[in-house]
């Protein structure tokens, strides 16, 4: 199971809205100065992912939480947007070719077998969002009821 921590935005008796911003590693490299990943890292802002998650916890709004995703759903997604694309690509490029169409025509078949890889990528990461089970792990202790406690 993925693992991250997401901070909860609003709560409704249905579940609750959360957000997660990505941690750049490179931000804890001892080269990143001189490495062309940390430069672009620096540069590019985090973006932060908002979603919805049911559930019947009562959390509060600013409390943390760990959530985890199946590896089975990221690894289906990654698959569907890199590997379906260029295999689409291929086929579609090769199967123009034995029909002996002159290179224009390779060409065109292979862009298109692409461009309907991305479009059914797209189209299947609706789909999970919607059917993708995203399970809060744990309720994560607040700074500030630490604080009151001592």
């Amino acid at each position: 199971m993925v693992e991250e921590i997401a901070t909860v935005v609003s709560c409704s008796d249905e579940g609750v809205w959360l957000t997660t911003t990505p941690v750049a590693t490179c931000n804890t490299c001892q080269v990143n100065d001189d490495c062309g990943t940390g430069i672009v890292a620096k540069t590019l802002t985090a973006r932060k992912h908002h979603f919805f998650v049911p559930c019947t916890l009562k959390l509060l709004p600013g409390e943390q939480v760990k959530i985890g995703l199946a590896e089975q759903s990221l690894l289906m997604a990654a698959l569907m947007v890199y590997m379906l694309p260029l295999l689409l690509l291929l086929t579609l490029a090769l199967l123009a070719n034995a029909l002996g169409l002159n290179e224009g025509g390779v060409v065109l078949f292979g862009f298109s077998g692409g461009f309907a890889g991305f479009i059914i990528a797209r189209r299947y990461g609706q789909y999970q969002e919607k059917h993708t089970h995203i399970h809060i792990i744990d309720v994560l202790p607040s700074l500030g009821i630490q604080q009151q406690i001592r």
